[in-house]
C-alpha cells in the first residue's frame, strides 16, 4: 500500500478526502494528515509518504511553497493539488514547480479516482525501480539509507534466500542477462540479477520458518534436473529489517564462495556448513597441491603432442573438482592456467576479448560437469586447428537455420543444450557464432524470440488466459513467464495493449 499525506486548511475537506481514500482506494493509506503547507512539510519528513494531497492555497505556507520545499530536500514525490477554476494560473506554476497533478473543486469519488489512477500507475513503477536498486546495493554490501529501507521494505522482519541455476553471473563483460523483479502486487520480493537466479525477501508475519524452508527445498528439486544443478542459500531465521542489508551480502557472499559447477546443494549463510549444507568446499592447500599437478601434466603432453592426453588432464581436472565440490571462482582460475600453458606453447595471439567471452560462456551456460568440459575442449581445440566448427562461423545460412529452428520450436523446452545437440556445437562457440555477427547472446535471442511470439499471440487473442499463452512460448511457470515478460517490456502480461 502507498503512504498519503494529505494537507487542507479547512477540517470538513480534510475529513472528506481521508474518506474517500478509505472507502475507494485499496491501494492507498492516510499516513498523515496537516492543516497548513508548514505543517504538512514537517509531517512529510516524519512519515515519508509516496503521494501528497494538498489543497493549494492555505495559511501560513501555500501548497506551491511546500511543493519546493520538498523538492529543495531532494525528495521527489507526487503532489495532487485541490484547486477550483479560478485558481489554474496557480496550479499551472505548481506544474512547472513539480505537481504531479491538479484535483478540481467539487471533488467526487469518482472525479477522485480518475484523476489519482495515473499517479499509481506511477507509484507502482517507481516502488519497483527502487526496489530494484535497494536489491543491488544490498546484494554489492552497500550502505542503504535507514528510511529507504523502511519505505519500500516496512516489514519487521525478513526470511530471506536466494537460489541459483547453474552458474555464477558474467562478471568481467557487458554480456550480462536482464534482471528481473516481482510484480508489485506479491507479499514476497523477488530479484535476480539474471533470468537464472531469484532472491527471496518474505515477511517474516507471511509464513513460518518451517513453510519457509520447505517451500524453497521443494523449489530447489524442482528446478533440479539431469541437465542443470542448483544452489540454494538461506539464512536460518528470520533477520531484522535493521540486518537485512548484511544478511542480504552474507547470502550471495555464501553464493559466490560455494557454488560448485555440476553440484546441488544447500548452504545455511554464516554457520560453517556440514550436514545438509553439503560439507565445506576443497582445503585451499589441496587445491593448490592438485593444481600444480595439471600444469605439470598439461606441459608434459604439449612436448610430446599428445591432444588426447591433455583432454583427458582437462575432464580429470573438472571431474575432481566436482567430486570435492570446488568453488567454480577456484576453477575457473585454474581452468585459465590450464589454457595459459596451451596459449605460451603455441605463442598464441588469440583476440583477448574474444577469449574472455568464450570462458564466461562456457562456465555460464554449463549444466553439468560434461557441459563444462565440452565447452573448454572446443575453446582449446582451436590451438591446434582441429575444431571443424570454425568453419560454420561466417556462414549467414548457418544463422538462418539456427534461427528458423528457434521459430520454429519456441513452444518446446528449447536451451542452449538442446540446441547445441541438435546442431553439434559446443556452447561457447553457439555464443560466438551469433556475437560474430553482431548479435546477442543465444540466450538474449531465444528470450525476445519468445516474448515477441508472445506478444503476437496476445494481440490475435486477447483474451487468451496467460498461463495458456505462456505455455504457447514455452514457459511452463506462468509467473516466471510474467517476470520475463516484465522485464523485457515494462508492462506485465495483464497489462498489453489490447488485453481485455
Amino acid at each position: 500500500m502507498f503512504r498519503v499525506l494529505v494537507v487542507d486548511d479547512e477540517p470538513a475537506a480534510l475529513e472528506y478526502i481521508c474518506g474517500i481514500i478509505e472507502k475507494k482506494c485499496p491501494e492507498l493509506v492516510v499516513a498523515a494528515t496537516a492543516s497548513d503547507g508548514k505543517e504538512g512539510l514537517a509531517r512529510f519528513r516524519e512519515c515519508m509518504p509516496d503521494l501528497i494531497i494538498s489543497d493549494v492555497k492555505m495559511p501560513v505556507m501555500d501548497g506551491l511553497d511546500m511543493i519546493k520545499a520538498i523538492k529543495d530536500l531532494g525528495e521527489e514525490v507526487p503532489v495532487l493539488l485541490l484547486s477550483g477554476y479560478q485558481e489554474f494560473e496557480y496550479v499551472r506554476t505548481a506544474l512547472t514547480c513539480g505537481a504531479a497533478d491538479y484535483i478540481l473543486k467539487p471533488v467526487t469519488p469518482a472525479g477522485f479516482l480518475e484523476a489519482v489512477k495515473p499517479t499509481l500507475g506511477l507509484l507502482g513503477q517507481r516502488v519497483y525501480e527502487q526496489r530494484k536498486e535497494l536489491a543491488k546495493s544490498m546484494i554489492m554490501g552497500e550502505k542503504v539509507r535507514e528510511e529507504k529501507m523502511s519505505r519500500y521494505f516496512p516489514e519487521p522482519a525478513y526470511y530471506v534466500a536466494v537460489i541459483r541455476e547453474n552458474g555464477l553471473p558474467r562478471r568481467f563483460t557487458d554480456t550480462r542477462e536482464i534482471e528481473l523483479i516481482s510484480e508489485e502486487e506479491h507479499t514476497m520480493f523477488i530479484y535476480g540479477r539474471d533470468e537464472r537466479e531469484a532472491l527471496y525477501l518474505c515477511p517474516k508475519g507471511a509464513v513460518s520458518r518451517e513453510e519457509f524452508m520447505d517451500f524453497f527445498r521443494a523449489e530447489r528439486d524442482r528446478k533440479r534436473g539431469p541437465h542443470n544443478f542448483v544452489t540454494l542459500v538461506m539464512m536460518e531465521d528470520a533477520v531484522p529489517r535493521e540486518r537485512l542489508e548484511a544478511a542480504v551480502s552474507g547470502v550471495y557472499g555464501e553464493m559466490n564462495r560455494r557454488l560448485s559447477i555440476g553440484v546441488t546443494q544447500t548452504l545455511l549463510a554464516g554457520d560453517g556448513g556440514g550436514g545438509e549444507r553439503g560439507g565445506r568446499p576443497a582445503k585451499e592447500s589441496e587445491g593448490a597441491i592438485y593444481e600444480a599437478e595439471v600444469i605439470k601434466g598439461v606441459n608434459r603432453y604439449l612436448e610430446r603432442r599428445d591432444y588426447g592426453k591433455i583432454f583427458e588432464e582437462l575432464w580429470n581436472l573438472i571431474q575432481k573438482a566436482e567430486a570435492i565440490k570446488c568453488p567454480q571462482l577456484r576453477l575457473e582460475r585454474m581452468v585459465r592456467q590450464f589454457e595459459a600453458q596451451v596459449q605460451n606453447y603455441f605463442n598464441s595471439r588469440q583476440d583477448v576479448l574474444e577469449e574472455e567471452l568464450m570462458l564466461e560462456d562456457a562456465f555460464y551456460e554449463a549444466g553439468t560437469s560434461r557441459d563444462l568440459y565440452e565447452s573448454l575442449k572446443s575453446i582449446l581445440a582451436r590451438y591446434w586447428k582441429r575444431d571443424k566448427e570454425t568453419v560454420k562461423l561466417d556462414s549467414p545460412e548457418f544463422i538462418q537455420e539456427i534461427r528458423e529452428f528457434v521459430e520454429d520450436n519456441l513452444s518446446q523446452e528449447l536451451t542452449v543444450s538442446t540446441l547445441c545437440g541438435e546442431f553439434n556445437l559446443s556452447q561457447s562457440y553457439l555464443n560466438l557464432i551469433f556475437r560474430k555477427h553482431g548479435m546477442e547472446s543465444f540466450n538474449t535471442y531465444l528470450r525476445n524470440a519468445r516474448i515477441n511470439r508472445a506478444k503476437e499471440i496476445m494481440k490475435r487473442n486477447p483474451h487468451m488466459f496467460i498461463k495458456d499463452v505462456a505455455m504457447m512460448v514455452g514457459y511452463k511457470d506462468q509467473f516466471y513467464f510474467s517476470r520475463i515478460f516484465r522485464a523485457v517490456t515494462g508492462m506485465s502480461p495483464s497489462e498489453y495493449p489490447g488485453r481485455k
